[in-house]
């Protein structure tokens, strides 16, 4: 039986801060008998059934309507923050929409409009808009036309497919609010800088922890070589959210209490902290992490997805990354996206964050399947990154 999944992207500021994300469901089926008000009843279902705190965490949200929901006949999600209704571009044409963007603006939800294109029907709209979604892939003579006639008219404009350099390039020089991409964008081969010492201890660290019997000696000497890795370590171990009764004084202890999974998670957050908006930044990692495992069916592959997403994050070579951290050729080969056993597991889940349907297929998913193991990692996610940030404001 089909049903909607839902999609989720961030939306940046020109300087990387975080405003919030993009979030909607869609139905993966090409039916016929697939009509838009079958497809409505199924969108509805999925946002019914999900807590959009699990999604967004405690960020504004741009919510796809459906048109139920924009006419006042669906209620819309209850939202952790502020809350902007998008509106699909082809909706716009229908007599009753001037009216019912002005009842849902009295409600005091903001709004979208989708896939800007400059339209008789999307002109006269421009009033009610707070936000103007505008496609980065069309001539940019034509962009930076409808984005100073969008700003003239008082919204906010955000530049869409913003999910390769140049386009994001592009988007900060034609002026654009903010950019719809993943947070995370995929690292592409010859791109990002050489690992410095301390990046490089830290990804060893990572690599002993990915072993199928970790050396707990080992591991310990490596954390306590970096004084402020051991802090967090002996600081994630004693926080209430633990459950221990009696406090953790020996980092060897402490170590073995946290366990490789985890302990791999402080070790990327302890990289992480000076990136802007590091919790969701942390978040994303973890969930690519947890989410290449489960599609790959080896706890390898969450080292997989957490290597790959600390690369993108610090914009390290994946060359770097693979010579220096002694990962081994399998790892490898993911990382420099050339197969292997967790190759296609990486490659699905990155293309679950890049909403690529035909790039999942590619590899031999179905895009359904890979969304809802990605939605279902996040909360776990958020969770982790929550705790392994504590320390860092204690």
């Amino acid at each position: 039986m089909p049903a909607a999944v839902i999609q989720r992207q961030a939306l940046v500021h020109a300087d990387g801060s975080l405003f919030g994300y993009a979030v909607h469901a869609r139905v993966d089926d090409a039916s016929p008998l697939m009509t838009p008000a079958a497809e409505d009843r199924l969108v509805a279902a999925e946002y019914a059934r999900v807590d959009l705190a699990d999604v967004v965490g405690d960020h504004a949200v741009v919510l796809r309507a459906t048109t139920p929901m924009l006419r006042g006949e669906d209620a819309v999600p209850d939202a952790p923050r502020s809350l902007v209704l998008e509106v699909p571009a082809g909706w716009v044409k229908h007599a009753y929409a001037e009216e019912s963007l002005a009842t849902m603006r009295e409600l005091g939800y903001g709004v979208a409009l989708g896939s800007y294109t400059d339209t008789l029907a999307q002109r006269a709209l421009l009033p009610l808009a707070d936000m103007v979604k505008i496609d980065l892939r069309h001539d940019p003579d034509r962009l930076a036309e409808r984005i100073a006639q969008v700003q003239d008219a008082g919204a906010w404009t955000v530049g869409l497919h913003g999910d390769t350099r140049e386009r994001a390039a592009l988007a900060r020089d034609l002026g654009c609010d903010l950019v719809q991409a993943p947070l995370l964008r995929r690292q592409e081969a010859g791109a990002g800088r050489a690992l410095t010492a301390g990046e490089g201890m830290h990804l060893e660290l990572v690599r002993l922890l990915a072993q199928p019997m970790p050396d707990h000696a080992e591991v310990t000497r490596a954390v306590g070589i970096d004084p402020e890795l051991s802090m967090r370590v002996l600081r994630s171990v004693n926080s209430s959210s633990t459950g221990i009764r009696h406090h953790v004084d020996s980092l060897s202890r402490a170590v073995g209490l946290l366990g490789p999974q985890r302990l791999s998670a402080l070790v990327s957050s302890s990289m992480l902290a000076q990136q802007p908006a590091a919790v969701d930044v942390l978040w994303t990692v973890i969930t690519r992490a947890l989410a290449t495992w489960r599609l790959s069916g080896h706890e390898v592959g969450y080292t997989v997805g957490l290597l790959s997403g600390v690369t993108a994050a610090l914009d390290i070579s994946v060359e770097s990354v693979v010579a220096q951290s002694g990962v081994s050729p399998d790892v490898a080969a993911a990382l420099r996206q050339e197969g292997g056993p967790y190759g296609a597991a990486l490659e699905a889940a990155l293309a679950h964050e890049a909403a690529d349907d035909d790039a999942i297929r590619a590899v031999g998913f179905q895009p359904g399947d890979v969304a809802r193991v990605y939605l279902d990692a996040m909360p776990e996610a958020l969770s982790s990154a929550a705790q392994m940030a504590a320390p860092l404001a204690a």
